[in-house]
């Protein structure tokens, strides 16, 4: 079903809809929209589809779409939010308190977040985020805004039309678009690069590194293993919300695993591809047997240097643990919450909590501490 309220109409050149589930939305023109923006499996509906599946929280879909005619030439996937772990523990750093749900585009779980067009048609961003504000008023929603803006595509046009904006965490991506891995490797000196090579040789000592996912049970064994290890709530990642995206986000997969000498996967990096984008957007690690992550050279090398000469363009190896990722020449793209409120005086009050929330999940480096609930 088609939303008909009032954003369902013409915003500039653009025609809006609303969507109320994503199975409104035809699947090979959504992705085909997504592809043309260089987006990421985060945006696909096959991510919104497991999402619906097994939400972790409580979320109704409020997903918009942008036309020119009768083609699909942008969309935002959009979610009124009534409980989130994760928005929660934010809401408690920055000391506001929205009144009702909040509308959110889309998700603090992704590494990507807002709306997305197709070259040529630019202008529907800006569309999608006026209809973004239309939908959170006919819905009841005082505040709205976008979860995890990543600092090179979005967020400073969404500072230019007013949103309070936060830097609340930052993933670490790798250009992988090199025709060979010598060439990768470039950036460091020679002695650099041999100390890395031993450092890579060492980890992988004891384990075997496979280019294979997991089974679904050991997944989330290990990934809610590593969260405990970190004193983060399992509710950010429940197991209904693993297995759903793993059943739904099948076609794309590119896990990898790291197994020990006597055959038990002790690690595992889950990742997808979509297009020319590889998001590596877990990790676990079975910390009974482990202290720490000892595979993780072993096996994140091993993710860069398969991605060179594929059509792999770029690696995102997710957010934290920023200098072991630099170390593989990740370079930092820092991700935003920005929120905007129906009246002033909630905007300047969402402005004074943006600056709250940054200063407070201030890490190391450039890295923000989220890792409780933003992992």
């Amino acid at each position: 079903m088609t939303l008909t309220d009032a954003v369902g109409n013409m915003t500039g050149q653009h025609r809006i809809e609303t969507l109320s589930t994503i199975h409104d939305a035809d699947a090979d023109a959504w992705n085909r929209v997504v592809g043309l923006a260089a987006g990421s499996v985060f945006h696909t509906w096959q991510w919104l589809a497991a999402f619906e599946d097994a939400p972790p929280g409580e979320f109704e879909p409020r997903h918009l779409a942008a036309y020119r005619g009768d083609e699909l030439v942008g969309i935002c996937p959009a979610y009124l939010v009534h409980d989130c772990p994760r928005l929660s523990y934010l809401v408690e750093l920055g000391d506001f308190a929205p009144t009702g749900p909040v509308l959110l585009a889309h998700s603090l779980a992704a590494l990507d977040g807002g709306p997305l067009a197709a070259p040529g048609h630019e202008g529907a961003v800006d569309a999608l985020l006026h209809a973004l504000g239309e939908a959170a008023r006919a819905a009841g929603a005082r505040v709205w805004g976008v979860a995890n803006a990543s600092a090179d595509r979005l967020s400073g046009r969404l500072m230019r039309q007013g949103f309070a904006t936060a830097h609340i965490t930052t993933s670490y991506r790798c250009a992988t678009d090199v025709e060979t891995v010598e060439k990768y490797w470039t950036f460091v000196d020679g002695r650099r690069r041999r100390k890395l090579a031993g450092e890579r040789r060492l980890a992988a000592r004891d384990h075997t590194v496979r280019d294979q996912p997991a089974d679904t049970d050991t997944m989330i064994r290990l990934i809610h293993s590593l969260l405990q290890d970190r004193d983060t709530p399992t509710d950010v990642l429940p197991a209904a919300f693993l297995r759903a995206m793993r059943t739904r986000l099948a076609p794309f997969e590119r896990s990898i695993t790291a197994v020990d000498g006597a055959g038990h996967t002790v690690g595992v990096f889950a990742g997808w591809q979509f297009g020319p984008v590889w998001s590596m957007w877990l990790a676990g690690l079975d910390t009974a047997r482990l202290p720490s992550f000892v595979p993780y050279r072993a096996m994140a090398g091993r993710i860069v240097e398969s991605a060179v000469a594929t059509d792999v363009a770029t690696v995102d190896l997710g957010r934290s643990n920023g200098m072991e990722k630099r170390k593989l020449g990740a370079h930092p793209v820092p991700l935003h919450l920005a929120l905007n409120a129906a009246d002033r005086d909630g905007q300047a009050a969402l402005h004074a909590s943006c600056l709250r929330l940054e200063q407070r999940c201030q890490g190391p480096e450039d890295q923000l501490d989220m890792a409780r609930r933003c992992c």
